[in-house]
């Protein structure tokens, strides 16, 4: 990041150093308005610029010697601790500045993918795809939020990305909940992975292959399938997703209104299932 604070060329007197404050106060609050097209660096000169000529605007206008370095430091510091909020101020703007960059940068991911991520789902409804592993905890505490936001959104296109990121028995489950659903159709698909959020203990082959027989399903069907590969598209294009999006932990969060890196509230996960959305871009 450009460093925060840029030193100024030092007034020779007193009188134009108010002069060119009071412009550099003027700088400021244009640029608080303006904040998306201010560069850090220009915010950095106006804060200095700003906070010096609050510093001037208090002192005597007698003082016309000119500053060595370390009294012109000196007075940026105490015009500073003086006025703390313009602090405050700067580090919030940067910050909301960087959000609105960071959101950008996802959109643009979005939009390199959206053709296939988005393949076959209707545009004009809202869309949420949920990168998962069934052992990551927080995809686990994020189920109860997305079933709840689906209810309350009944036309919510929901789709279900199987990244396995936690090692082998996770890829085991996501293969067979894959080769499921290539089988026996979405619904079944959607009832064992609901399942397998909830599972006590850690999803790996046995608790799959119980669980698939809790649901009236054969496992040894559903693990014959996996061995043949059945399912192996799904996986791959979501690896590949998962790449393209940065996706490199899970829970992970898109829709055509921007990216959500990690569990959220439903109304933060309602918020990009369309591209009118807010465009949030979240991490935990």
């Amino acid at each position: 990041m450009t460093a925060l604070w840029h030193r100024p060329k030092r007034p020779e007197t007193a009188r134009q150093t108010i002069s060119e404050h009071d412009q550099a106060i003027r700088t400021l609050e244009t640029a608080r308005k303006n904040t998306m097209k201010l560069s850090n660096k220009t915010w950095g000169k106006a804060v200095l610029a700003a906070a010096v000529g609050l510093s001037l605007l208090g002192a005597p206008a007698a003082a016309e010697t000119p500053q060595t370095d370390s009294e012109f430091d000196q007075r940026v510091r105490d015009a500073l601790l003086r006025n703390p909020d313009i602090i405050l101020e700067v580090f919030a703007l940067l910050e909301a500045k960087e959000e609105a960059a960071k959101t950008v940068k996802d959109q643009e991911l979005i939009a390199k993918v959206a053709g296939e991520l988005f393949e076959g789902l209707d545009p004009e409804k809202p869309i949420l795809v949920e990168f998962q592993d069934y052992n990551c905890g927080y995809c686990r505490r994020a189920h109860p939020v997305v079933a709840s936001l689906k209810e309350t959104m009944p036309d919510l296109q929901l789709v279900l990305m199987e990244t396995p990121v936690l090692g082998k028995e996770s890829t085991f489950t996501a293969k067979a909940a894959l080769a499921l659903k290539a089988l026996k159709g979405v619904d079944a698909y959607r009832e064992f992975s609901d399942a397998m959020m909830s599972v006590q203990g850690k999803a790996n082959a046995a608790t799959t292959i119980r669980t698939l027989a809790e649901l009236g399903h054969d496992p040894e069907e559903i693990a014959a399938a996996v061995q043949e590969g059945v399912g192996a598209e799904d996986l791959e294009k979501a690896k590949r997703m998962a790449e393209a999006l940065g996706a490199t932990g899970t829970p992970y969060f898109v829709g055509p209104g921007g990216i959500i890196r990690g569990a959220a509230p439903a109304d933060r996960l309602q918020a990009i299932t369309n591209a009118q959305g807010t465009g949030e871009t979240a991490a935990n």
